[in-house]
């Protein structure tokens, strides 16, 4: 059993541990993929589409068929954008971690995400500190997103951890309120700022 001392510290990954394209025409443009959005910006996070992606119940096929079709190109192109979302991990990110483990943090992230982005997110050399995560829990594997209150009970069935002994990072208000209702300590990260410096502000004031 955890000793009551050890907290755990979650985060997010997009906008908070690893910078991301915000908007489709941000992903297609990192893709280098024409498409027909027009300049209004359309962001991922209101995209049904990749809502149901990530919850693990559409098909990546299905998906791009989906996608292809809203930005009028092939699904080999579909397929580069939504690979291109990803991008690096911010700067400061692994001292951050590296502190919370010297200092006898649990660490985790909670993301909504979808099995090809998690397979590179996990990958040691392109996303190390992610994948040196205590524990490392992703929506498409729950079945759920945030800010479903499910998938804050699933995460603290998965790593044993209460609500009073979590503390949350994430980039989107809806599920900095969603936590707060769960019981967890939650903060709100601004992701066009510097994540790791409002972070560490917030863990050693």
């Amino acid at each position: 059993m955890l000793p009551l001392v050890t907290r755990l510290a979650c985060f997010d990954i997009g906008g908070v541990l690893v910078r991301i394209a915000r908007t489709w025409q941000e992903a297609a443009a990192a893709a280098g993929v024409s498409h027909n959005l027009g300049e209004e910006a359309v962001s991922l996070f209101t995209y049904a589409p990749l809502d149901a992606f990530q919850t693990g119940l559409t098909p990546y096929d299905l998906y791009l068929d989906q996608l292809a079709q809203d930005l009028g190109c092939d699904g080999e192109a579909a397929d580069q954008c939504h690979t291109h979302i990803l991008v690096e991990e911010y700067p400061g990110i692994p001292e951050l971690l590296a502190r919370l483990k010297a200092e006898g943090w649990t660490t985790a992230c909670l993301s909504n995400t979808n099995a090809p982005h998690w397979k590179e997110l996990t990958d040691p050399e392109r996303f190390p500190t992610v994948a040196g995560l205590d524990f490392r829990i992703a929506s498409h594997e729950l079945n759920a997103i945030k800010p479903s209150p499910e998938i804050f009970d699933a995460f603290e069935a998965r790593t044993g951890f209460s609500a009073a002994r979590i503390t949350f990072f994430d980039d989107l208000p809806d599920n900095v309120t969603a936590a707060k209702a769960a019981g967890w300590d939650a903060h709100l990260i601004d992701p066009h700022g510097d994540p790791a410096t409002q972070m560490r502000d917030l863990l050693f004031p």
